[in-house]
């Protein structure tokens, strides 16, 4: 699978635009109701090739009004929220035709995180942490003696009947938290080995470092497809969110990371993500009673579905003594999509001194971006249209794509050059020793026992809470269950609302749908989920216990 880290600042452009056509209707006083389309010709290309769209359009897209003052040739655009902004559309690079003002696409991008906010709330409950609510600690939930795998499906079977719709921000969510926390004590965890670090809507947006998390908007967290409909009263007045974190102090201060996400779509959703959250909680258990040289760090995330919120903030908490002792980090995410069991190990390519940027590699980096461009045509056509993107000329726009990425190159800085290089197929990187140590590791496992863990090493760039690890240059490894295209029976086709290849054949099929239940999980697939956790809690166990060093 071919990555165009060039395309994907376009892609993402446009995306932050489109996203609100597939949003459902229905809204309060205290957030925008993004469920507009797109209408007629809502885009322009310049003569330089830059993109632009209407002004009224954007605005109708929010259910914004628009206010024109002539004497300033300004533009005001008051949001449902009361948030008004101005406009001088020439002096911001749009311009004005036949009396329509069109501004260009990256400036709606941004101008949608100003303008579409909720207002501030005080933090109102400071205290839910301490240690005396959790004094009553009960017996745990499940015995070791189980065997591997097993106490997982458990706890899935429990998150998925007790505990759906753990959306980012609310009540639910805190709930699920809590629970983590008692089961995490409840097996005999010290209390001052686990701490909740909590963090708030607005420390996210304050936070200009760059990545999904720098581009939080309100609309995203109360979306249909993320909160649920008629979920408001489930979100919490002062918009907070929690990471539940464990540590087991090892031989060594070098750390392992290993995470996954509680929150959840406004479904039970037991493979996204009950199961990767299940994973831990069985493997924290069992690391009790065995040996670990480097210090385990057990993170449950919350806020990944709106742009991985919580593994952000971890990671930005983190201090340059703790980044310097990480040795890789572990992510679990729908691990019971289906029965095919895969892994990525991997990281950001790293190249040696003697690999540099020529006017050569340019010229072949370009030539390689059109071809695979053109040769996806029609597939990125589809998926706009499926975006619910009206645009009169999509060749053109196709086009205009290709001749945007040409002219961005001579800003790339070099090292995204190389990457970009890399992905394409034109040169090589250096050896990651630890991802062939952790493949080593599955073969081993595989050879022993009645299961196959498969190495699929593009696994490392789904989205999911590893990014932040990846693309902050560490080795990581990521964990997902899934099936094969050319095994889709008619009802389970049926039963997909999002389809989701990932390459290979392999695709997601249940998450972020009400069939992402335990029950009808079990009926599709029956006996899955307990070979699929029995495999990855082998497998983790293993990373766990082995000396990387």
């Amino acid at each position: 699978m071919r990555k165009l880290i060039a395309l994907i600042a376009i892609l993402a452009l446009v995306f932050a635009l489109a996203v609100p056509a597939m949003a459902a209707e229905g809204h309060d006083d205290n957030r925008p109701a993004p469920r507009r389309t797109f209408d007629g010709d809502a885009f322009r290309v310049g003569e330089d090739g830059e993109v632009f769209i209407r002004l009224r359009q954007f605005a109708y897209l929010f259910d914004a009004t628009v206010e024109w003052e002539q004497e300033t040739r300004t533009a005001r655009i008051t949001s449902l929220l009361g948030v008004t902004h101005g406009i001088a559309v020439e002096e911001e690079g749009g311009f004005i035709e036949d009396g329509v003002s069109w501004i260009p696409l990256w400036h709606a991008s941004w101008l949608q995180h100003i303008l579409f906010v909720t207002p501030r709330v005080e933090r109102i409950d400071l205290t839910l942490w301490e240690r005396e609510r959790f004094a009553e600690v009960r017996e745990t939930s499940f015995s070791t003696d189980l065997p591997h795998g097993e106490i997982a499906v458990n706890y899935i079977e429990y998150m998925s009947d007790n505990l759906g719709a753990r959306s980012a921000f609310t009540y639910a969510e805190l709930e699920a938290a809590v629970w983590i926390v008692e089961e995490l004590l409840a097996m005999g965890h010290d209390w001052y080995n686990i701490s909740v670090q909590e963090f708030t809507y607005w420390d996210i947006r304050g936070m200009a470092t760059g990545g999904l998390w720098g581009h939080l908007s309100w609309w995203s967290v109360t979306s249909p497809m993320i909160l649920g409909v008629d979920r408001e009263y489930q979100l919490r007045p002062d918009r907070v969110s929690q990471n539940v974190v464990l540590t087991i102090p090892g031989q060594s201060e070098s750390t392992i990371i290993v995470g996954a996400h509680y929150d959840s779509p406004p479904y039970p959703s037991a493979s996204d993500n009950a199961s990767g959250t299940a994973l831990l909680l069985e493997s924290a258990q069992r690391m009790l009673e065995l040996d670990n040289y480097h210090t385990i760090v057990y993170v449950f995330f919350g806020a990944e579905e709106v742009g991985l919120i919580g593994a952000a903030y971890f990671y930005e908490m983190l201090s340059e003594e703790e980044r310097d002792n990480i040795v890789l980090m572990v992510n679990a995410d729908v691990l019971i999509e289906g029965p095919y069991i895969l892994y990525g190990a991997g990281g950001q390519p790293q190249f040696g001194d003697d690999v540099e940027v020529t006017e050569e590699l340019i010229e072949a980096i370009i030539e390689a971006i059109i071809e695979d461009l053109l040769a996806r045509a029609d597939e990125l056509i589809e998926m706009f249209k499926e975006w619910g993107m009206v645009i009169g000329d999509y060749e053109e726009f196709i086009n205009t794509m290709i001749e945007e990425q040409i002219a961005s190159i001579p800003y790339i800085p070099e090292e995204f050059l190389l990457q970009t290089a890399h992905n394409l197929g034109l040169i090589e990187a250096e050896t990651n020793y630890l991802a062939i140590q952790i493949s080593e590791i599955a073969a081993a496992l595989t050879a022993e026992n009645d299961f196959e863990l498969i190495s699929f090493p593009n696994l490392i760039h789904l989205p999911s809470d590893h990014l932040i690890f990846l693309f902050a240059g560490f080795t990581v490894v990521n964990f997902a269950g899934l099936e094969r295209v050319e095994n889709l029976t008619d009802e389970l086709e049926a039963m997909i609302q999002r389809f989701m290849e990932v390459g290979d054949g392999f695709m997601a099929t249940i998450l972020h749908s009400p069939h992402d239940e335990f029950h009808t999980i079990e009926s599709i697939w029956p006996g899955m989920m307990n070979n699929n956790l029995r495999a990855y809690v082998m497998f983790l166990e293993e990373i766990l216990t082995t000396n990387f060093s």
